[in-house]
This record gives structure tokens, sequence and C-alpha cells, in this order.
């Protein structure tokens, strides 16, 4: 389901690369309910899960990821953090979703900087939706790739490689809206958060993304953070 990471095995991707886990976060933290159950696709070394768990340590949660090495960081990390039930799971990169976990299993599904290593994330959304309880909410996070070209509307996806080689995918605004409409998704919120050169982070709406667009001059310092409720 998602590309492999290229780097040295085992090798703890720099924490840059996955800005949005705190947006992510707050987009969910007032509408979480007891019992409700959570899953994280890419928790690495804490991923989403550590700011949610700051604010409600009791949660019932399900992280998964293929780095080894980040999820012994995780576990280590979760010890003392976790007054509900945490389990950390180790899979590949091809996993299905539904064969894993079974359908409607889960009221929350988050992710964050993972997205970006799929070709084809019309797949994800579509996995995420099976495994999604009725009403279920997908929090996420994409690369934005406006910087590399003029916003004409005919690039939906480009492909980056950082300095790190590591192969990553950023997406305009209104293909991954067209994707998560096409999957039956209702869109709850979009919005893009830029760093700035002072490294602190803005909030910007949907309705004001167009005005920035010539402005933004890194991808990975800019991604969409995206909730959506099936």
């Amino acid at each position: 389901m998602f590309a492999p990471i290229k780097m040295k095995k085992n090798k703890i991707p720099d924490e840059t690369y996955w800005r949005g886990q705190k947006p992510v976060a707050r987009l969910i933290l007032n509408k979480i309910r007891k019992n409700n159950r959570i899953l994280e696709i890419g928790i690495g070394k804490g991923g989403v899960t550590k700011y949610l768990l700051k604010k409600q340590p009791a949660l019932n949660i399900v992280g998964f990821d293929i780095n080894e090495t980040s999820l012994k960081k995780a576990k280590e990390y979760f010890k003392s953090k976790c007054r509900g039930t945490l389990k950390l799971i180790k899979t590949s990169q091809d996993i299905n979703l539904v064969k894993k976990f079974g359908k409607e299993q889960f009221n929350f599904v988050i992710s964050s900087g993972v997205m970006d290593y799929s070709k084809n994330p019309d797949k994800v959304i579509k996995n995420v939706k099976n495994i999604l309880k009725p009403g279920g909410y997908f929090a996420f996070t994409v690369f934005d790739n406006l910087s590399s070209c003029d916003y004409d509307g005919k690039s939906p996806k480009q492909m980056y490689i950082s300095t790190a080689g590591i192969k990553t995918w950023g997406y305009r605004d209104f293909y991954i809206k067209k994707l998560l409409k096409k999957a039956g998704y209702k869109l709850c919120s979009i919005s893009l958060f830029k760093k700035l050169h002072t490294n602190t982070k803005i909030e910007l709406s949907h309705s004001e993304i167009k005005a920035i667009r010539n402005n933004i001059d890194d991808p990975y310092d800019d991604h969409f953070v995206i909730l959506v409720r099936k």
C-alpha cells in the first residue's frame, strides 16, 4: 500500500518529515469519546499518538509501522505514558488493512507523513474507509507540491527525492479532494500549514490557500492537514 523508504536498514527518518503530527492530533481531540478505537498508520517513534496521550492518556489505540527500530523507540516512550490500551504492530509496506484488522473496526484513523510515500493515494483512501466505522473520521497530512511549478491546475501530483534519498509525493488540494469525494467521504476541514523563516507556523484555511500559492518555496516545510468523515 505504501512505497518503501529508501534508506539504511532500520535507520529512523528525521522528525522534520512529520511536522503535521500535532495538527492532526488537534483535529480529533475534542471528538474522541469513551471506548472509541483509534488506528495510527505509520506511528514511528510515537507519531500523532504521543500528542493524543498527553491530553487523554486512557485511550484505545493501535499503531503500526514498517520500521522496527522506530517501534522499539515507541514502546520505550509509551511505557509510562499510556493508561489505556496501546498495541504496536510491525507490518509490511503492502499491508491489507481489511485483512489485518477487519471491516468497520475504528472510530478514527490517523496518519502524518505517510500518504506521501504512496504513489496511489486513492488506494489508501479507499482502504481506510473500509476499516472505519460509520461516521468515523480519517485525519491525515499530505505534502503540498506547489513550489515546483506554477499553479495551472494541470499537475495533480509530483514526486520528490530529498537529500536523504527518500522518495515522496506531493499532491494538490483539488486532487486529494477529488479522490476523497469519489470514495464517498465528507470533507470536514482542510488547512495548509506553512513554515515561516522564523521557524514558526501559520495555519491557513482552505479559502486562503490560493492567495499564498506563489509564496511557497519548500515542499518539505508545507503540508495539508485534512479531516474527513465516513
